[in-house]
C-alpha cells in the first residue's frame, strides 16, 4: 500500500527511519522504505545502509549527486506501491500515529500535506536567522495553508498517489530552490487535489545563517526563465514586477550592492531583522536581473 521514499545527502537517517519503519511495523499494511543517498559521503553512507538489514527497508546509493528534484523523481519511479510518502533526512514525526494519519486520508489523485514546526529551545546562536524565519513564515497550522492550498505545497512531508505524481512530477531542471512552488502549481493545472492536514515533523535543521543565505540566492537563481509561469505563486516575484513596473529595478540592485555587507551583518546576528531579510532576497533577484540586461546590452 505505502512506499515511504527518503532522500538524503551527508545526513544520519537512522533515528528519521527507526520511528516511521517501527509505525509502519505496528499498522500492519504492506509497505517499503527506501532510502537513496545522493552521493553523500562515506561516513554517512557507512551509518545508512545498515538499514538494509531492517524490515522492509532497502538503501539506494547514488554515486553522482542528482539534486532533490531529480532523486524524488527517482524515488517515484523505484516505488511499488500506490501511496506515496516523501520525508526529508532532517525530520522528525512529532506523532506516534503520524503513519495512521496519512492513511486515513489517503486517496486516488490526491496530495496530502502534513506541515512541520520547529524546536524552539537550544537555538545555535549563529543560525537564528534560519529559526527565526522558519518560526515566523514557514511553520504554519493546516488551516491556515490551506487557505491557499497550492502555494502552500512543501516538499518536506507529503503523501501522494503514485498516479498523480506520475501527472506531475518535479522539475528537474531546478536544483535546491522552489522546486516546490513550481511542483504545487503544477498540480493544480493537473487537477490534482491538496489536502492540508495537521500532522507535523520536527525540521530539525542544522544550517548556519550564512549558509541559509547561500541557499537563498541560490533559489533566487532558480527562478530565472520562470518567472511568467510563477508570479501568483511567489511573493518575491509579485514584489519584484511591482519595482519593474515602477522602473526602479537599477535602483534596487544598486542600494542592494553597495549595502549587501551590512544587510548580511545584520541576518548573521543574534537579532536579525526579517525586513532587511525580505529586502535581501527582492535586491539581489534584481541584482541578477540588472547583470542579466547588461549582458545582453553588450
Amino acid at each position: 500500500m505505502l512506499s515511504i521514499l527518503i532522500p538524503t545527502y551527508n545526513a544520519n537517517c537512522l533515528p528519521l527511519i527507526d520511528i516511521v519503519n517501527k509505525q509502519a511495523l505496528g499498522l500492519g499494511i504492506p509497505y517499503e522504505l527506501l532510502l537513496a543517498d545522493d552521493a553523500s559521503n562515506e561516513e554517512y553512507r557507512s551509518i545508512n545502509r545498515v538499514i538494509q538489514d531492517w524490515d522492509n527497508c532497502n538503501y539506494l546509493q547514488i554515486e553522482n549527486n542528482l539534486g532533490p528534484a531529480k532523486i524524488r523523481n527517482y524515488l517515484a519511479d523505484q516505488a511499488q506501491y500506490p501511496y506515496l510518502l516523501f520525508l526529508d533526512s532532517d525530520v522528525l514525526p512529532v506523532n506516534g500515529d503520524f503513519l495512521s494519519k496519512y492513511i486515513n486520508n489517503a486517496r486516488v489523485n490526491t496530495a496530502v500535506c502534513g506541515g512541520f514546526i520547529y524546536k524552539t529551545d537550544n537555538i545555535p546562536t549563529d543560525s537564528i536567522l534560519r529559526f527565526k524565519y522558519g518560526i515566523a513564515v514557514e511553520q504554519q497550522t493546516a488551516a491556515s495553508r490551506s487557505q491557499l492550498p497550492y502555494n502552500s505545497f512543501i516538499s518536506m512531508n507529503f503523501l501522494i498517489s503514485k498516479d498523480a505524481f506520475m501527472k506531475v512530477r518535479f522539475d528537474e531542471s531546478f536544483h535546491l530552490g522552489y522546486e516546490d512552488t513550481l511542483f504545487g502549481k503544477r498540480l493544480e493545472q493537473a487537477g490534482v487535489e491538496i489536502i492540508h492536514i495537521d500532522n507535523a515533523v520536527y525540521h530539525c535543521v542544522e544550517e548556519t545563517s550564512e549558509k541559509f543565505l547561500m541557499k537563498i540566492k541560490r533559489a533566487v537563481g532558480n527562478l530565472q526563465g520562470h518567472e511568467e509561469e510563477m508570479k501568483s505563486y511567489v511573493k518575491l516575484l509579485k514584489w519584484h514586477d511591482k519595482i519593474y513596473k515602477l522602473g526602479m529595478q537599477p535602483i534596487c540592485s544598486f542600494l542592494f550592492n553597495t549595502t549587501e555587507p551590512y544587510i548580511v551583518s545584520n541576518l548573521t546576528s543574534k537579532t536579525p531583522s526579517l525586513k532587511l531579510f525580505a529586502f535581501y532576497k527582492l535586491g539581489y533577484l534584481c541584482s541578477l536581473k540588472q547583470s542579466i540586461k547588461k549582458d545582453t546590452e553588450f
